[in-house]
C-alpha cells in the first residue's frame, strides 16, 4: 500500500512560493517603515523651521530701525544700504562655501551674526537678540553628524544659534548661542532690500532625504517681515 504525501518537487515549489510571499511582505513592511520615517523627519524639519520663523517674526516686530544714540538700538546685522540689497547668510560665516574635496567641515571664520537687533521689554530693559549658525562642539572639536550621513555632501547641516542678552552697564549677559533647531539647516539668509529699511526677507533652507533614495531634495521656506516701528 502506497503512503500519500508530498513529493520533493512539490515541497520545493511550496518553499519557493513561501519565500516569495515572505519577501513581498518584508519589502512592504520596509517601504511602509521607511515612508513613515520620511514623513516623521519631514514633519520634524518643518516644525524646526516653523519654530524659528515664528520666533524671529515675534521678536523682530518689536525692533526699531532707528538708532536712539545709545548704541544699543536698531538693527545691526544685516545693515541697511539704500543703494543695494544687504544680505547675511552662511556664506558670510564659513570657508569654503560650499565645501570642497580638501575640507570635511565648515571653518567658521566670522564672529558676526546673520541677524542682530535690539528690543526693549515692558520694563524698559534693552535686549540684544542674535541669530547665527553653528555646529555641535565638544571641547572645541566637532561632535555633530558625520559627513557620510549628510544628505548633501557639499553642505554641512547646521544649527540655528540664538542669544538673548541684556546690558548690565559693563557687559552683555544672558542666553548665548543656544541651539533652537536641530542640526538640519543648510542655509539661513536674511536680506534687507534697498527699497525700504523696514523690510526683511528671511530664507531658510535644508535638505530632506527621499525614501529608498540616496538623493535628497532642497526644502526652502521664505518669510517677509515689515517692521511697524
Amino acid at each position: 500500500m502506497k503512503r500519500k504525501g508530498f513529493t520533493l518537487i512539490e515541497l520545493m515549489v511550496a518553499m519557493v512560493i513561501m519565500l516569495i510571499l515572505l519577501y513581498i511582505g518584508l519589502s512592504s513592511f520596509s517601504y511602509i517603515s521607511s515612508f513613515a520615517r520620511y514623513i516623521q523627519v519631514n514633519q520634524n524639519i518643518q516644525d524646526n523651521i516653523d519654530t524659528l520663523l515664528s520666533q524671529i517674526k515675534k521678536e523682530l516686530m518689536q525692533a526699531s530701525i532707528y538708532n536712539d544714540s545709545s548704541g544699543f538700538s536698531g538693527v545691526t546685522f544685516p545693515s541697511y544700504n539704500p543703494s543695494n540689497d544687504s544680505k547675511r547668510s552662511l556664506q558670510d560665516l564659513v570657508n569654503p562655501y560650499p565645501l570642497d574635496s580638501s575640507h570635511d567641515y565648515y571653518s567658521f571664520i566670522n564672529s558676526d551674526p546673520i541677524l542682530q537687533f535690539y528690543i526693549k521689554d515692558n520694563n524698559g530693559t534693552t535686549h540684544r537678540i542674535t541669530y547665527s549658525l553653528g555646529v555641535p562642539q565638544n571641547n572645541g572639536s566637532y561632535s555633530g553628524i558625520p559627513r557620510e550621513y549628510w544628505l548633501n555632501k557639499l553642505y554641512e547641516p547646521c544649527e540655528v544659534l540664538y542669544s538673548n542678552e541684556t546690558w548690565n552697564g559693563t557687559t552683555w549677559t544672558g542666553i548665548t548661542n543656544q541651539p533652537i533647531t536641530e542640526q538640519v539647516i543648510t542655509n539661513f539668509t536674511v536680506i534687507r532690500p534697498s527699497y525700504s529699511p523696514k523690510v526683511f526677507q528671511i530664507i531658510v533652507e535644508t535638505y530632506l532625504k527621499a525614501p529608498f533614495s540616496k538623493e535628497g531634495k532642497k526644502f526652502v521656506r521664505i518669510m517677509q517681515i515689515t517692521l511697524k516701528q
